[in-house]
């Protein structure tokens, strides 16, 4: 189940820091950066959409600069396709797309902390997203669905909660 880290390059420290604590905490990554074949390939399209579908989780790191790239909204609008638990890491001050309400924001160390409670319960719970579940029958996509949509709400809930 690895965590796929969607970010600006501007936004790399940020990137860098949630990869390694979740790296810490045991959880399988794709941060494009670490990955030889996405720094010399011609189709960079076909190797982050190929990544995206071999992960089960998506994290956008989204900043003020986020709003000039269009590989962010491009790697989210990928995940959310195919049900993939979707959360965005908000740094500073600036203002969140409204589309990215649909999902959790992240906005504290804590809340990362968080994210990897609610990735742990979902596997735990045998809740987690089975990569076969986006082409299998309609009644395991629609299991997938719902579980997305369970992660995403729990997750929220504990966000606002605080604790």
């Amino acid at each position: 189940m690895p965590v796929f880290i969607s970010y600006r390059h501007m936004d790399r420290p940020y990137a860098m820091n949630i990869n390694s604590r979740l790296m810490q905490a045991n959880i399988k990554t794709y941060l494009d950066v670490l990955d030889p074949e996405s720094q010399t390939t011609d189709d960079i399209t076909g190797v982050i959409t190929r990544n995206i579908s071999e992960c089960t989780h998506l994290l956008a790191v989204v900043s003020e600069k986020t709003a000039l790239s269009w590989w962010v909204p491009f790697e989210i609008g990928e995940a959310t396709i195919t049900n993939r638990r979707i959360c965005s890491f908000k740094t500073g001050p600036t203002e969140l797309p409204l589309y990215l309400d649909k999902w959790p924001k992240l906005t504290r160390e804590q809340d990362i902390d968080f994210f990897i409670d609610a990735y742990r319960n979902e596997v735990t719970l045998k809740r987690s997203m089975a990569l076969d579940s986006v082409t299998g029958s309609d009644s395991m996509r629609n299991a997938n669905r719902a579980n997305a949509d369970r992660f995403h709400s729990d997750l929220k809930s504990r966000i606002s909660r605080g604790f």
